[in-house]
């Protein structure tokens, strides 16, 4: 970031997005608020007030000059507004000026009622607010509800004002002369102009049914689906932010401690180099002009504060936005943040190492910035944690955007289709009344419809399904992993949702990675069970055991498990509940065992979710083999394959084998008093290679090595390269 970078505040594509922290980025991280003098207080008021200066101003302009233009005839022919009976008995240009003023009278009082209906329709959410708030502050968030219905509040007021007066200027007015003694057929434009602005009233009206229902839809649809996703969402970016601003104060950009990081921040496509591209500001820059200083210039206009991010290139949101787009450069932020905040020689982050960085008087946000990345709620982040918990934020938000993006296409498009329905009903009664010739053809259009309707009834069915599936229904959103549940199959298919439409979905399939589009109409009669949504998982693992098995041994497994899941190295995989109960007795010589454990998160991330299973499913061979656990037929007869030998022996001979049998069996077991050395360095390379099966693949990454050595603590996390902080001393002033 630059010395003097403007930080970053401003509204994105998620709603109004408040400062990280509230202060310019070069002031200190941690500093105590200072009160705002008479100068900053005047030059706030002034900002707000030439905002609204400029919006009134703008408005006025556009109301003002059709206004005044509609004005120029009515002046002009004002004289001609009553005439003798002269003028009225004989056809002169008398008339005609007196039909213009007229005219123009009523295209006046029709546009000054369409500029009312504005008016009002962008207050009206306001004074909502307003008394809401003394009345029912719970109904005062719905003011922004009001605002959506500005445009139809507008259709319909101009409408309403153009019917009312057309039929007092016109159709009532018994001073126009060129109706005088006139029949309505004999004065065929004003009936005309009349029956067509009732249909377009009553054309109005279901246009403004037509926008409340889309904006239920709406509300129902972004509560359903985005409203959890993008809060959390927002107080990540918001955390990411102002603990970027700290480590950028603690270590600035280009410092040796972090400057693979800071290059792999910096470019888009999470290179470990500089680009090889040369862009125009490399020339500008030659020429002495700083393209970041010039676009700063513009943004300075947004906010006389500096608390917006638009055009502000160098602004810690923009800085942020970029890095979590791509995983290697948002792994290289998390490292960034995780090792200037963790003091030398800690291996984790907690809320007390951010809130000596932010200071004494930001604890409040040093725990809600903590909070928004702890997504175990451990109480301490570790690396392998911080990169996994900011590539995940990237992901969800690449997501929201691409969710958005749909879900927009989606109302949109039902939208115009619904207009497009309304306004073919309307042209219909339109022809009906006007045109007597398709009365004599009624007949022929009636069978002509009633073919069509089986044409085009199952296609009507296919996108009426679709609509209902997705926009009421909204069993998943973009990124959501689901389980799909068919009549044909009774197995169920891991999914991940690509795309959506009325029409269609677009999945990805979890085992083989392809493609797959499946109709609305079909998803429409399966069971989706969406596993984003649903919080923590657990998994449960059915196996069938010998029926003489003895509870002890039951109870040596079930302590085995438990102190597996509660183990340090296990408890941010695992929750430490454990169920595990005997379900079913099969044919008198084997029992069902049933164990289910919990993830510390959900099946969403597939890589985690594997790894997670097949840690803990190597626990529980290992804990199958020390109690020792029997199978349903008592063991083999004899060697591999089962054969039996029969071998000639004595007494003597048998009861040695005997012994040694149970003897060897003895010792095995859990509860042996010591095991043989060889069995003991034998325990010790399975637990390596248990650990080497239970490791998850790292975020993806290069460049140099790491600094220090690997974390060796067993866990199911990234290798973390760096297992300490860099931070020496506590950062905050007293």
């Amino acid at each position: 970031m630059e010395k003097n970078a403007p930080t970053v505040g401003g509204g994105d594509v998620f709603g109004t997005m408040p400062m990280a922290d509230g202060k310019d980025s070069n002031s200190l991280p941690n500093d105590k608020p200072v009160p705002d003098d008479h100068r900053t207080a005047f030059g706030s008021y002034r900002a707000y007030l030439w905002k609204y200066v400029s919006w009134a101003l703008k408005y006025l302009i556009i109301m003002a000059v059709p206004g005044l233009l509609l004005a120029i005839p009515i002046f002009v022919t004002m004289n001609n507004k009553d005439l003798d009976d002269d003028a009225i008995d004989a056809a002169d240009q008398r008339q005609t000026r007196q039909l213009v003023f007229w005219l123009f009278l009523w295209l006046e009082a029709s546009w000054l009622g369409g500029c009312v209906a504005y008016g009002i329709g962008c207050a009206l959410p306001y004074i909502f607010r307003f008394v809401a708030r003394y009345v029912n502050p719970a109904h005062a968030r719905y003011w922004r509800v009001i605002r959506v219905m500005r445009k139809p509040i507008t259709v319909i007021g101009f409408v309403v004002a153009s019917y009312a007066t057309f039929e007092k200027f016109i159709v009532f007015n018994d001073d126009l002369a060129v109706a005088y003694n006139l029949s309505d057929d004999q004065l065929l434009w004003a009936p005309l102009f009349d029956d067509f602005l009732q249909q377009g009233l009553l054309w109005a009206g279901f246009y403004v049914v037509e926008k409340i229902i889309i904006l239920y839809i709406t509300i129902h649809y972004h509560f359903r689906s985005d409203l959890k996703r993008i809060s959390h969402s927002k107080d990540t970016q918001n955390a990411l932010m102002a603990l970027y601003e700290a480590s950028t104060y603690l270590y600035p950009v280009g410092t040796p401690e972090f400057a693979d990081e800071d290059v792999m921040i910096g470019n888009a496509t999470g290179a470990e180099h500089g680009e090889y591209r040369v862009r125009v500001t490399r020339y500008l820059a030659r020429l002495g002009i700083d393209s970041y200083a010039m676009t700063s210039f513009f943004g300075n206009f947004l906010s006389s504060d500096g608390k917006s991010h638009w055009l502000r290139p160098a602004s810690s949101y923009a800085i942020v936005e970029r890095a979590v787009a791509n995983p290697k450069s948002a792994a290289a932020l998390a490292r960034r943040i995780w090792m200037s905040m963790v003091p030398l020689g800690k291996d984790v982050l907690t809320a007390q190492d951010i809130a000596e960085v932010l200071g004494p008087f930001r604890k409040d946000d040093a725990a809600a910035y903590f909070k928004a990345l702890d997504q175990g709620d451990m109480g301490d982040i570790r690396l392998d944690e911080m990169e996994w918990a900011v590539v995940e934020a990237g992901k969800v938000r690449n997501a929201i955007y691409r969710s958005m993006h749909a879900s927009e296409h989606n109302i949109n498009t039902f939208d115009w289709i619904g207009c497009g329905f309304l306004a073919t009903i309307m042209v219909i009664f339109i022809l009906v009344f006007w045109v007597p010739t398709i009365k004599d053809i009624q007949a022929t259009i009636q069978f002509f419809v009633v073919g069509l309707s089986f044409a085009v009834g199952r296609t009507v069915h296919h996108f009426l399904s679709g609509c209902v599936f997705i926009l009421f229904d909204h069993p998943y959103d973009i990124g959501d992993r689901v389980e799909l549940w068919s009549n044909q199959n009774p197995q169920s298919v891991s999914l991940f949702v690509e795309r959506t439409s009325l029409l269609y979905t677009v999945f990805r399939r979890v085992d083989n990675w392809t493609e797959m589009q499946v109709a609305n109409e079909f998803l429409q009669q399966c069971r989706i069970e969406n596993v984003t949504r649903s919080g923590s998982n657990r998994q449960h693992v059915s196996m069938m055991i010998d029926i003489r098995t003895s509870f002890k041994d039951l109870t040596f497994l079930r302590t085995e498990l438990e102190a597996f899941l509660k183990h340090a190295d296990n408890k941010r995989d695992y929750l430490p509940n454990l169920a595990m109960a005997i379900v079913n007795v099969h044919e008198l010589n084997k029992l069902e065992l049933k164990v289910v454990f919990t993830h510390r998160t959900n099946f969403a991330n597939e890589p985690l979710r594997a790894a997670r299973s097949m840690k803990f499913m190597c626990a529980l061979v290992a804990a199958l083999r020390k109690v020792p656990i029997a199978r349903p037929d008592g063991g083999p007869l004899g060697q591999e394959g089962r054969p039996l030998f029969n071998v000639m022996m004595s007494e003597q001979e048998a009861n040695d084998r005997l012994a040694g049998l149970a003897a060897d069996k003895a010792a095995a077991r859990i509860d042996a008093e010591s095991p043989p050395p060889s069995d003991a360095a034998r325990a010790a390379d399975e637990q390596k290679a248990m650990a080497a099966l239970g490791k998850m693949p790292p975020v993806a990454r290069k460049g140099p090595p790491p600094r220090s050595a690997p974390n060796a603590a067993v866990s199911t996390g990234v290798d973390a390269g760096n297992s300490t902080g860099l931070r020496t001393l506590p950062h905050f002033r007293g």
